[in-house]
């Protein structure tokens, strides 16, 4: 054996035993047994981490995502991970196929509680597109806590199966992820609320809570929606949207998501085929009027036609014909205690699934 060829396997089985890569390409599934975390702070490093320091965890992680290997990365021995709802280990899952953020990015963070979150598109492979929901618990400046939603583009086969990364069993849905909307946050999402005008944590969530209120009621009235509300839900516009989808072809002239953030509750579609079976709110920020929250929706399947007043009885979609559980991050934009913009995902998992948060 040449000398040449002993340094390069010396090389490649060092690199494997410290970040748990083959080469400089995917993490091998080594089942996170390679996952190096970092030893108990020091005196220096103890204390709060404010805004700045809390957006820079984050912008590590996903460092930390590109190069699949979670070497260095400040998370604490007994690291809490989940990937839409379940509980795997750091290192698994989107680690191996990550390839890079969008320019779609949201930052809110609470420095009282030590929490911060992110929103925006990604990518899989440099070619598969989709959207993360992210929440980091960070104490003593380590990370304790990891939750994410992906949201992945779902590409359905045009005439063969080598594009299918939906499943053949998948109805297709009326708001499948449209990647084109994420391109960059409305303005107002980055804005900044004026120091005189910011309201208090419970008072943020309040305001949002009437919604889900406002959504098992069918009570647009009782939300505190702000004149010229809107709503997107996977980067299609979930409101005042005369192009929205015709579900029911012996009813053309109905389609979901043409009314008012108001209005489309009234007419009480959505919430007659689920109901929330979970919520909570990841991260409520104070300074830009943002709080972040994660509802699941229960479909249970069995409710074939809505009617809807002025229209009549409405077929159900297909996609709602069967149990079927939808994971939902919800981005509140508040301001002066009214809800001005809404921005949410929904993600299907079996049905009857939580998040692996709740108590």
């Amino acid at each position: 054996m040449s000398r040449g060829f002993l340094r390069v396997a010396l090389l490649i089985a060092f690199t494997a035993a410290v970040c748990g890569t083959a080469s400089r390409g995917f993490a091998s599934p080594d089942e996170g047994k390679s996952l190096v975390t970092l030893p108990p702070p020091s005196h220096g490093m103890a204390g709060p981490c404010d805004r700045a320091c809390l957006y820079k965890f984050v912008d590590k992680y996903f460092d930390a995502l590109v190069s699949h290997c979670a070497c260095g990365l400040a998370l604490a021995p007994d690291v809490k991970y989940t990937e839409n709802g379940q509980e795997v280990k750091p290192g698994e899952g989107i680690w191996k196929t990550f390839t890079g953020r969008g320019t779609y990015r949201v930052y809110l963070a609470d420095p009282a509680n030590g929490e911060v979150a992110y929103y925006g598109d990604y990518n899989e492979f440099k070619t598969l597109q989709g959207v993360i929901a992210l929440r980091l618990k960070v104490k003593d400046h380590q990370i304790t806590e990891v939750e994410e939603i992906l949201d992945r583009q779902q590409l359905r086969p045009g005439g063969g199966l080598s594009l299918n990364t939906a499943g053949v069993m998948t109805p297709m849905a009326i708001n499948e992820l449209k990647p084109s909307g994420f391109v960059s946050p409305d303005a107002s999402l980055l804005k900044p609320v004026p120091a005189a005008d910011r309201m208090t944590r419970d008072q943020l969530i309040a305001a949002a809570d009437q919604y889900y209120v406002g959504f098992a009621q069918s009570k647009g009235s009782i939300v505190p929606f702000a004149d010229g509300c809107s709503q997107r839900v996977n980067g299609i516009a979930a409101t005042n949207n005369s192009d929205g989808p015709a579900v029911d072809p012996a009813q053309p002239s109905f389609r979901v998501y043409s009314q008012s953030c108001a209005g489309e509750l009234d007419r009480g579609f959505f919430s007659a085929l689920m109901k929330v079976g979970e919520k909570r709110y990841w991260v409520v920020d104070d300074e830009q009027g943002l709080a972040l929250s994660l509802a699941l929706f229960d479909s249970e399947g069995n409710v074939k036609s809505v009617p809807v007043a002025g229209v009549g009885n409405v077929t159900a979609p297909r996609a709602y014909l069967r149990p079927i559980t939808f994971l939902s991050p919800q981005l509140f934009k508040i301001e002066g205690g009214k809800i001005v913009q809404i921005e949410g995902l929904s993600w299907p998992v079996p049905y009857g699934m939580r998040s692996g948060w709740s108590q």
